[in-house]
């Protein structure tokens, strides 16, 4: 019996302490969920944007890009899509897939804007609610010859005629203007349509006199050093009275004069090179503040941009945007800035000019 009475009185001392650790847990609880209640709950907007190749280093510029805007703004969530680059990125927006993307100001933007040039967007017609959300980068396009066999024979751009030489794949941004300024002049070289480790390959063999590539600085990268190592290369630049011409038939390009010398391990005199800009593009759909604060997070985070991207090392967000359109708009009609854009250079001290305005734009949005 003794012992049985010594057992009770333990099993009711444990449920004393077993009811007081649920009551004090009880009231824990309730003192917390009023807080809980509290708190707002983020609702997270979603985008996909289409960028290029993952192979590609404007993939790495686009993740970068999206990375900062993410981390900013914790209730927007871009992702970003490996694509086709430019007109794919157009071409998926406009069906819908895409909520914006990475495309060329001219080759693309202007044309789907417009609904020329390419069968889709004249299906598609004009594309009023395209605009566009920012520039990032200058792409100079060097025409890199061999310097042997037949391409020995290539001084000047209209030496290219009738001998197999490569501007890239078939509706890559430089291909296609390339090859619209060459027959601007009359020169229908002997196009080879090839991947750019490819065109490099077949140069190595003399297999073609050369070819164009975009690069984001004036030097020769990886692939041109590994082809000078095995040949003689030189670079072809524009003399100036071919420029209008190829500029009137690709407006939003642009002639940049290269320096004597300026190409590290390749001496030569200065020449004009073209280019053409790359940048972001989105829709109406996408309010005026969010594109807004998208922008604002990239722009006053630049420098992390160009830490992880140094490509865009000579763009200056908003800046050179409104300059380099400024310019095009002379030429082409191009998509109007986002209301978004517009309300942040207007912030910033800038003057757009109405031509870069849609009439989504809400003056009054910064105040509201």
């Amino acid at each position: 019996m003794a012992y049985r009475k010594t057992q009770r009185k333990e099993d009711s001392s444990l449920k004393r302490k077993w009811l007081l650790a649920i009551v004090a847990a009880t009231v824990a609880l309730a003192l917390l969920l009023p807080s809980v209640a509290c708190q707002p709950t983020v609702r997270v907007s979603s985008y996909t944007f289409g960028s290029t190749n993952a192979a590609a280093t404007h993939y790495i510029a686009a993740v970068v890009m999206a990375n900062i805007i993410n981390t900013e703004n914790p209730d927007i969530k871009i992702t970003v899509a490996e694509s086709g680059a430019t007109h794919d990125n157009l071409i998926k927006a406009q069906a819908g897939t895409f909520d914006g993307g990475f495309a060329v100001n001219w080759d693309g933007m202007a044309m789907a804007y417009n609904g020329t040039t390419i069968d889709e967007y004249i299906a598609y017609g004009n594309w009023t609610e395209l605009r566009i959300m920012s520039g990032y980068v200058h792409n100079y396009v060097l025409v890199v010859i061999v310097d042997e066999g037949p391409g020995a024979e290539v001084h000047t751009l209209h030496d290219l005629h009738g001998k197999k030489f490569s501007a890239g794949i078939n509706g890559t941004a430089t291909e296609f203007n390339f090859r619209r300024q060459l027959e601007a002049l009359g020169i229908e070289p002997d196009w080879v349509s090839a991947s750019y480790a490819d065109a490099i390959a077949m140069a190595k063999e003399l297999e073609i006199v050369g070819f164009a590539k975009a690069v984001t600085s004036i030097e020769l990268d990886s692939s041109m050093r590994d082809l000078q190592s095995v040949r003689d290369i030189k670079i072809l630049g524009w003399s100036e009275d071919h420029l209008e011409p190829a500029l009137v038939a690709t407006p939003g390009t642009s002639a940049t004069w290269i320096p004597d010398d300026a190409i590290p391990d390749l001496p030569m005199p200065g020449f004009y090179t073209l280019g053409h800009t790359t940048g972001v593009f989105v829709t109406t759909n996408i309010a005026q503040d969010v594109v807004y604060r998208m922008v604002k997070s990239y722009v006053d985070n630049w420098g992390e941009f160009i830490n992880a991207w140094p490509g865009g090392a000579n763009w200056i967000p908003l800046e050179t945007d409104l300059a380099l359109l400024n310019e095009i708009t002379k030429m082409v009609g191009m998509p109007p800035l986002h209301a978004g854009v517009v309300q942040l250079m207007i912030e910033r001290g800038y003057e757009v000019s109405p031509e870069l305005i849609g009439p989504e734009y809400n003056a009054n949005a910064a105040n509201s």
